[in-house]
């Protein structure tokens, strides 16, 4: 078993990511994958335990790995998990994909080259 920080920022409104974890609305958490850091985030195994950060307030939860799924695309990931469980309240793959596409803008070129080149993982929490 191995513990894992995972820092986040919020979505739309101060940590709302964050209380979506501690209502347990929010069950999947996504991370780009890196095979040439020694953080590649597809080498989290169930039975891990995460511990999520939030970059707003610097609160902290821990939660248990239950899975952890790699897909080479953010495409495929969002046609395989459920996206509710990944961004509550999202609505539809549609958004959910939108919101990605924003994301690579907002956190610049380096995150964007990870997802298009490694593909992300969809990370399943207690």
């Amino acid at each position: 078993m191995r513990r894992w920080i995972l820092k986040f920022a919020s979505y739309k409104k101060p940590d709302d990511i964050f209380d979506a974890v501690v209502s347990g609305k929010k069950t999947i958490e996504t991370r780009p994958r890196n095979p040439k850091s020694r953080r590649d985030y597809s080498n989290i195994k169930s039975g891990d335990i995460l511990v999520l950060k939030s970059l707003d307030s610097g609160r902290a939860i821990e939660r248990i790995v239950l899975f952890n799924h790699t897909y080479d695309s953010v495409e495929e990931m969002v046609d395989e998990e459920d996206v509710e469980k990944i961004l509550p309240g999202i609505g539809s793959k549609k958004s959910l994909l939108k919101v990605y596409e924003e994301l690579k803008s907002r956190w610049g070129k380096t995150y964007a080259q990870k997802l298009e080149t490694y593909g992300i993982v969809a990370i399943g929490i207690d």
